[in-house]
């Protein structure tokens, strides 16, 4: 369970309750799911270590949703929730630009359930008319819903591998740029990507994102150290700026697989250390232990180098 999924739990929580006008709990709630999204550590590994009610707006309630999701992967609460209010803020909050308060003024003036209402209502013209939305908005509600019913689940890594060179060579050209690898189902080799995901290090951050920016045909998201670009062909690439430090952990914890990841952090609480994407570190003192290297952080953990390719097959991790 990644911090993002429980942030995008609670924020979807939020959204519901503000639809059903309760007051004070969604303001809760978006508040825990926006300090978990910047959470420097693992959501896991912080339940584990019975620290949730350390993060900033997360009290006794809301930790305990939190712990719940992490032990079994889903909410009862949430359920309970969605089959009551039935609107279907999962299938709404994917389409780009959407979020919750424009969710809510959807469903309360034109009863807006899911996508297909969504749909019908642009047809008609009706989404235009609401204050704060306009043609420019219905437009691109209307080509995010396109958009979700043509692209597929996942792309075939051979269409991929012409398009994720150019993009590197590109981006590698930038002279701020001094290391550059795409991780994640990419770099192991998976027969299928989702997206693609992008680490770098370099200077001049807001340069390098400008020419990342400009790379993809829709924007999805822009900020310091992250941003996000569709392409034409509906993959989704993302980009995220990591110190030289920091190298190492980001690149193991990105490539992933997630069951790879989990027994690294298993290994690493045996011995009293935690890793997350920043570093290998000390739990009681806080020492970083090693975080540059893919290389050096696995053989402080007892491992030889594995693989990217390898770190899908359990049987090739001892």
């Amino acid at each position: 369970m990644k911090n993002e999924q429980v942030a995008a739990i609670l924020e979807n929580i939020a959204t519901l309750l503000e639809i059903q006008e309760v007051k004070f709990k969604p303001r809760a709630y978006a508040q825990a799911a926006r300090a978990i999204e910047v959470l420097g550590d693992d959501i896991v590994l912080v339940a584990q270590r019975g620290e949730l009610e350390q993060i900033p707006g997360v009290g006794s309630h809301i930790a305990a949703k939190i712990q719940e999701i992490v032990d079994t992967g889903k909410l009862k609460y949430y359920e309970e929730l969605k089959k009551k209010v039935k609107v279907d803020v999962e299938s709404l909050r994917s389409i780009p630009f959407l979020g919750p308060k424009k969710i809510k003024k959807l469903y309360k003036e034109l009863r807006v359930k899911n996508i297909k209402d969504l749909k019908k209502a642009i047809d008609r013209g009706k989404v235009r008319e609401l204050d704060g939305f306009g043609e420019k908005t219905e437009k691109s509600f209307l080509e995010g819903i396109e958009l979700l019913g043509t692209r597929p689940k996942r792309f075939p890594i051979k269409d991929i591998k012409p398009i994720a060179r150019k993009m590197l060579t590109t981006l590698s050209k930038n002279k701020y740029v001094t290391k550059i690898e795409i991780a994640g189902s990419f770099r192991r080799e998976k027969k299928t990507v989702k997206d693609l995901d992008i680490l770098l290090v370099g200077k001049n951050v807001d340069n390098v994102m400008s020419l990342f920016v400009s790379l993809g045909d829709k924007v999805l998201a822009r900020g310091p150290t992250k941003a996000a670009i569709r392409l034409k062909s509906g993959l989704q690439v993302d980009l995220r700026v990591v110190g030289k430090d920091q190298w190492g952990a980001a690149l193991l914890y990105f490539t992933g697989s997630k069951d790879f990841n989990i027994y690294l952090r298993k290994l690493a609480l045996k011995k009293s250390w935690t890793l997350n994407e920043y570093a290998l570190t000390e739990i009681a003192t806080k020492d970083i232990i090693s975080s540059r290297t893919e290389r050096g952080i696995l053989k402080k953990l007892g491992l030889k180098w594995i693989k990217p390719k390898d770190r899908e097959d359990r049987k090739k991790w001892g």
